[in-house]
């Protein structure tokens, strides 16, 4: 059952290079083969497989894919949003002539990611994470007339790239340690082999998932990867790529336990939670504002993992697919609308109530209210922080900001427009864009239920104990009165300042400070430089000491051209050379030794 569901996309997409040339042949495909690998997910069972790829010597490297209750539920995610992604597509991308290069590479994109769903092993693991940045690096730049997207996508696949090479270094050290590369088998012998080596093999795994879940300093170029189209965007952060470095550090947490890192992941999650949410309050690009809500909800996954959490760090991981999916294809119609992308330019949102109300949904939902499954995964996550009191003064404190900043974002969009144009565009949105949003809001709203009965599920087959973690999500009233005050100033801050224009606000000068999108781009081009200039210095120097070589072998040749001229076949001649050789052998043992 596996292979088909990795399969299908793929095969979807050889279809529609090779048999249907039609454009819009490619569209039916997408949501032909997406729909079939969701049924396909529905009737996927638990359990584990491994194929022989190759041997090296006594070892036989295999690719191990296996579904675990974690497994399935990243699983179900990718099939899922995957088939709603592929359907608003198809009202979101008006120019057929890029039809077929966009499905396929969104079909590239789901197979890669349904592959590393239910990898079992760090080999099959890392060709999945290879896949997932090459097809990643196409659909950023996918609109490659734009110098901009070409940029964005180079960029992100450089920093991506040094993700990459550490997680192939971790994986020769892991090797080296365990000798297998099986997620079993290493977990279940870590705390006998816990070492210098095992530590450096963790933090090299450890780098790998901030560059691939845009942590700091490596979260920049998520917010350029706006250059895509905005479907690719929803689908990107809702439950794809960005999603898998958080994947692997749930799925890989005794490793990070055992080794006693887990104050490392802390530290870099509540950095980059303060920086994404400051930048977020200021940012005014309609897309990169849900951006940085993203990255901000990734490193309070990973504050989660690092402080135990890891039912609260599941439920959010699943909980903040839908409304981040809707907040993003609220985006899109916002800027096919108005052909605008900025949020101080952008009004008119309420003239299609059923898009308003969706949004509405979407935006309560990572404020964090009650009833909405961002409220529980908030309230799981801030209750298992109180240990630790000034973690959890900071995350409050960004629970407040995030509200603010949502409703900022909608109360820009919700304004009256006095344009008709505005209001008619509005109205006039294709069925197949306003549709999966009214599916997305009841998704919503509906995945609260799952707060029930997420510790039950995951803990199938005993797989809470193999992951050493408490089986339920911490809740409390009093956190929960707390927590949905904050937000509620938040909220109301924002509507009042947005809004209602009551409460003027102005924090220009202090973007120096809570806008660091200037800060860590120039520090990307000054390492740049500096690498830029060691390359150079070494080129230099191996072009100098090519040229040395180069010096002595000529020397070497033309001192054989003489030698060989002496060699005459004369007896007398080489007696006349033997006496002069010793005659200077004597001269210079007298120079040296008697003088």
């Amino acid at each position: 059952m596996f292979a088909p569901i990795v399969l299908l996309p793929l095969v979807a997409a050889i279809l529609a290079i090779a048999i249907f040339k039609r454009p819009q042949a490619a569209k039916y495909l997408a949501i032909a083969g997406s729909m079939i690998g969701l049924v396909l997910t529905l009737a996927v069972g638990y359990g584990s497989a491994s194929i022989p790829w190759f041997s090296v010597g006594h070892y036989t490297i295999s690719l191990s894919i296996a579904v675990t209750p974690l497994n399935y539920l990243l699983l179900f995610i990718v099939m899922l949003m995957g088939l709603i992604v592929m359907i608003y597509s198809a009202g979101y991308m008006d120019t057929l002539s890029e039809h077929r290069r966009y499905y396929i590479e969104m079909l590239s994109f789901q197979a890669a990611m349904a592959t590393f769903a239910i990898s079992g092993s760090f080999i099959t693991l890392f060709i999945a994470w290879e896949f997932l940045s090459l097809t990643s690096y196409l659909l950023i730049g996918f609109w490659h007339s734009k110098e901009r997207a070409n940029r964005a996508a180079r960029k992100a696949l450089t920093i991506i790239f040094i993700g990459d090479l550490a997680l192939l270094a971790s994986m020769v050290i892991f090797w080296n340690i365990f000798g297998t590369l099986s997620f079993v088998r290493i977990i279940a012998s870590v705390s006998s082999h816990v070492s210098a080596d095992l530590t450096a093999g963790i933090l090299l795994l450890l780098l790998a998932i901030f560059t691939k879940s845009a942590q700091f300093p490596f979260h920049e170029w998520l917010i350029d990867a706006m250059e895509g189209p905005t479907p690719v965007s929803a689908y990107l952060h809702s439950s794809t790529m960005v999603k898998a470095g958080v994947f692997a550090a749930i799925l890989l947490y005794p490793l990070f336990s055992s080794a006693g890192l887990s104050d490392i992941m802390l530290v870099f999650g509540v950095v980059t939670a303060i920086i994404s949410t400051l930048a977020a309050s200021r940012e005014y690009h309609v897309k990169r504002v849900i951006a940085y809500s993203t990255i901000q909800e990734l490193s309070i996954m990973l504050v989660a993992v690092a402080s135990g959490a890891i039912i609260a760090a599941i439920y959010f991981f699943f909980a903040q697919s839908f409304y981040k999916a809707l907040l993003f294809f609220t985006s899109g119609v916002e800027m096919k609308s108005t052909d605008n992308e900025y949020l101080n330019e952008i009004s008119g949102l309420r003239e299609n109530k059923l898009v308003y109300l969706s949004t509405m949904f979407g935006v309560v939902s990572l404020a964090g209210f009650i009833p909405f499954s961002g409220f529980f995964a908030n309230e799981g996550i801030s209750i298992s922080l109180l240990p630790n009191l000034a973690v959890y003064a900071v995350m409050s404190g960004i629970s407040l900001l995030t509200s603010f900043y949502i409703f900022r974002w909608v109360s820009y969009g919700a304004k009256r427009s006095k344009n008709a144009y505005v209001s008619g565009n509005y109205r006039g949105q294709p069925k197949s864009m306003v549709y999966p949003m009214v599916l997305l809001a009841a998704l919503t709203l509906a995945s609260s239920a799952f707060v029930i009965y997420i510790g039950s599920f995951l803990n199938y087959g005993g797989y809470l104990a193999y992951l050493d973690i408490p089986g339920s999500l911490p809740s409390g009233i009093a956190d929960g009165i707390v927590f949905l005050v904050l937000i509620s100033i938040g909220a109301v801050l924002g509507y009042e300042v947005y809004y209602k224009n009551r409460i003027k606000m102005s924090a220009d000068r202090l973007d120096p400070i809570i806008y660091t999108n200037p800060i860590i781009n120039w520090a990307y081009l000054a390492v740049a430089a500096i690498t830029y200039a060691a390359a150079e210095g070494i080129s230099a120097f191996d072009a100098y000491l090519g040229d040395l070589f180069d010096r002595i072998g000529r020397v070497t040749v033309r001192s054989g051209y003489l030698v060989r001229r002496a060699s005459v076949g004369d007896i007398n001649t080489y007696a006349a050379m033997f006496i002069i050789g010793i005659l200077a052998l004597f001269a210079i043992f007298y120079y040296l030794v008697i003088l």
